[in-house]
């Protein structure tokens, strides 16, 4: 169950109504209303703005969203890019050093083939 359905029916149990009265003024079936409260489906935007003008809350209260901190997930976003960018670098080197080394192994081993010392 998640917090949306949690909210939907304890709001309409702490005020008193019915599903049915929730449903007329949606403007839906009250088969419909009893799908979001167990969570068979999720109300559209327009009907969840409805129901947090009915109870007179924001739609964060009656969805249950915990607001994070301004600017912390912009912040983890670009931090999660500076690493990724640092470790392109890292591959990058430790791709050229392993090139590299390959390189040196396969010209001694010519060397030595073919006497070239």
């Amino acid at each position: 169950m998640t917090k949306l359905t949690e909210n939907l029916k304890s709001l309409r149990l702490q005020n008193k109504l019915s599903h049915q009265i929730v449903a007329e003024h949606l403007k839906i079936t009250k088969a419909v209303y009893g799908k979001f409260e167990v969570g068979t489906t999720e109300p559209p935007l327009r009907l969840m703005i409805k129901l947090a003008d009915l109870y007179s809350i924001s739609l964060d209260d009656l969805v249950g969203r915990e607001f994070a901190a301004n600017g912390q997930i912009i912040n983890q976003l670009l931090m999660k890019k500076e690493m990724t960018k640092e470790i392109n670098v890292l591959v990058k080197q430790l791709g050229n050093q392993f090139i590299q080394s390959k390189e040196a192994d396969i010209v001694k081993r010519l060397k030595q083939k073919f006497d070239l010392n």
